[in-house]
């Protein structure tokens, strides 16, 4: 191997930055004059995105704002219907008022209180209530309150309704206050 020499050869970099460092700072930057593809995609979906989510954005503000716009109009009719239904109901109360201003005999008094009370009766009926009469009819638990049993000797008024103690209300199908009754209950035959 002494024989041999080591050669050394030389390589010779042509790298244009490698011996001067200034030169990539000099070198021209490549411009893309177009987007590539993906890029493109990339872009328009960021932007249908971002426009997606303005919309929903918009929308809720919208949604919220219609919440707001009709509870203030529920609000007022409710108000609105407040003030009706007791309206109606002041009419009464002036003419108990009148009443109990004026001198009068104890059937007169009694004619006014009859004739105020069909006046009640007569608003109520205008709003939809209406009376609950369930009388010589069978007990109906959904409708009325059994408060007593009372002895009958007719078997066909046996858990029918023999007395109502206090009248039950209802408007349309829904009960607003059960009637209370007393409910016939025949005597067993010994």
């Amino acid at each position: 191997m002494d024989s041999k020499e080591t050669q050394g050869f030389q390589v010779a970099d042509r790298r244009f930055w490698a011996n001067d460092e200034e030169a990539l700072d000099r070198a021209p930057i490549p411009e893309k004059k177009y987007p590539s593809y993906i890029e493109e995609l990339k872009a328009r979906t960021e932007l249908a995105e971002q426009r997606l989510k303005d919309k929903l954005r918009k929308l809720e503000e919208e949604n919220e704002a219609f919440r707001e716009r009709l509870s203030r109009d529920m609000e007022r009719r409710l108000e609105r219907e407040k003030q009706n239904i007791l309206l109606g109901f002041l009419e009464i109360v002036d003419n108990l008022e009148r009443a109990l201003t004026t001198s009068a005999d104890l059937v007169s008094i009694k004619e006014g209180l009859r004739l105020n009370l069909d006046l009640f009766l007569g608003k109520l009926k205008a709003h939809g209530v209406e009376p609950i009469n369930p009388i010589h009819e069978p007990f109906d638990p959904h409708q009325a309150e059994a408060v007593g049993m009372v002895a009958v000797d007719q078997p066909e008024l046996d858990n029918c309704v023999i007395e109502v103690v206090q009248k039950g209300y209802r408007v349309g199908e829904q009960l607003i206050r059960p009637a209370r009754v007393r409910v016939g209950q025949s005597s067993p035959k010994a």
